[in-house]
């Protein structure tokens, strides 16, 4: 909160989430929210093939009448266990969309909480919650960015509880004061280490076990148990901060509502990567390349993009990471889609061989910038000593530069199409029509497991 006000920051949170419950939120808004659905999705079709998925789902006992995962069929668990396996799926295809504002990524605990508890739902109920979820996380998370990470703590796990708390509080009909409750035990469910993910194939677990406290204190806040009050102010920020907030949880957002600021991904990998990417990307729309050309490629960006760095490749997480490898990747392969960051290409002489000719280092005035910009600058010097150069302030998929609908549809098609059918993968995307729906939410979320079809109708 501002250093002038009284308000308690649990306190006014929960006020926030009741005013846009209450809310009409507009056409273009609710297609946004429908765009950021799929899009997560997509990335849970891509994060479930892994096999700390698959065991994560056998702790999950079945229970009569509970909820799905992605491509899991029949098979049904209480909704605490399906919100985490969804957010675990989400989180782990480092596909997800991302909040520039909180450096976190609101859909691996949004997303889950409303799949979670779709059951019943109005697709407009479900509208406002997404809204209400992604402002809570991202304000959370934005006043303690960039002090979180550069402390060795992650924002998108220690901001999920609130999200989760928030976006189920809404769904579940609470009041402010079961609200407020919900968001101070969830300030006791969340915890996140930056260094987990030097191993990063079981790092999501820790985003998605942040998500289920998170539901789990929405539904003991429902319950009228109330955690202290003043927890945010008192114990959260000292712990993880080591100070008051940097930004004030009630400042006004850079795009009035969290979702409207919230990117979204052409292609996997750390978000930190992308800005040198598309710089490099507009130098190749002008001049192709061959590896055997480039003397050494110069990359000037932010602090916390080469901070983030994982140097050594041992698994497909290490290259989400890596700079080098991701540039080199893009000139070799011609792209950085998901086979491109594949470990069967962590042999390949000509990538291996460009990445030790790219040098990343922090630029002065780009790091001024950061984080309301995130840029990079690509310079290829050819041995024919001629230098193309590429700049970028924002990377495709921010909200100055939107990732087109018709993407989103491309990538949840390619990731989900091994599992769903054609007719199947129909009927999710009519979740973008927000002025046309026929299906409820939970018939589309059950064609998502792969079990049988459920069709039925529900408001709009």
């Amino acid at each position: 909160m501002s250093a002038k006000s009284e308000v308690l920051i649990s306190r006014y949170l929960a006020e926030l989430v009741h005013e846009i419950g209450a809310s009409q939120p507009s056409i273009e808004d609710r297609a946004l929210v429908r765009q950021h659905m799929l899009d997560a999705s997509a990335a849970s079709f891509i994060g479930r093939r892994t096999k700390v998925f698959d065991d994560l789902t056998k702790l999950c006992a079945s229970v009569p009448g509970g909820r799905g995962w992605p491509g899991g069929g029949p098979e049904r668990v209480h909704s605490l266990d399906a919100a985490m396996v969804w957010s675990f799926a989400i989180h782990a295809s480092v596909f997800e969309d991302g909040s520039r504002e909180g450096a976190c990524h609101p859909a691996a605990a949004v997303v889950p909480t409303i799949l979670a508890l779709a059951e019943g739902r109005s697709w407009l109920d479900i509208d406002r919650a997404a809204i209400a979820g992604y402002d809570v996380m991202v304000r959370i998370s934005r006043s303690g960015n960039p002090g979180f990470t550069r402390r060795g703590f992650h924002p998108t796990a220690i901001g999920a509880p609130f999200g989760a708390a928030a976006t189920a509080s809404l769904l579940l009909g609470y009041d402010t004061q079961r609200t407020q409750n919900a968001l101070c035990l969830a300030a006791m469910g969340g915890s996140g280490l930056m260094h987990s993910f030097r191993n990063g194939t079981t790092q999501p677990l820790q985003v998605a076990w942040s998500v289920r406290s998170g539901l789990a204190a929405a539904m003991m806040g429902g319950c009228d148990h109330s955690g202290y009050l003043s927890i945010i102010e008192d114990a959260f920020y000292p712990a993880y901060l080591a100070e008051q907030p940097l930004v004030p949880v009630d400042k006004a957002l850079e795009h009035g509502y969290a979702i409207r600021g919230s990117y979204l991904k052409p292609y996997p990998g750390c978000r930190h990567v992308h800005p040198s990417i598309d710089a490099l990307a507009g130098i190749l729309q002008k001049t192709k390349l061959e590896p055997s050309q480039v003397a050494r490629i110069d990359v000037r960006t932010y602090k916390v993009a080469v901070e983030s760095e994982i140097d050594s490749l041992k698994q497909r997480g290490d290259a989400y990471f890596n700079i080098p490898y991701a540039l080199a990747a893009r000139i070799v392969l011609g792209r950085c889609d998901w086979d491109a960051f594949d470990e069967r290409h962590f042999t390949d002489r000509r990538i291996l061989d460009l990445m030790k000719r790219v040098h990343v280092r922090v630029d002065p005035e780009v790091e001024r910038l950061y984080p309301n910009q995130r840029g990079a600058i690509v310079e290829v010097h050819c041995l024919d000593e001629i230098v193309h150069s590429g700049e970028v302030n924002y990377a495709l998929g921010e909200p100055e530069s939107p990732l087109p609908v018709s993407m989103t549809r491309e990538t949840f098609r390619q990731a989900a199409g091994d599992t769903l059918s054609r007719r199947s993968m129909d009927r999710v995307e009519n979740m973008l029509e927000v002025s046309d729906m026929t299906d409820s939410a939970e018939s589309l979320f059950q064609v998502m497991t792969g079990a049988a079809q459920v069709l039925g109708g529900m408001t709009k």
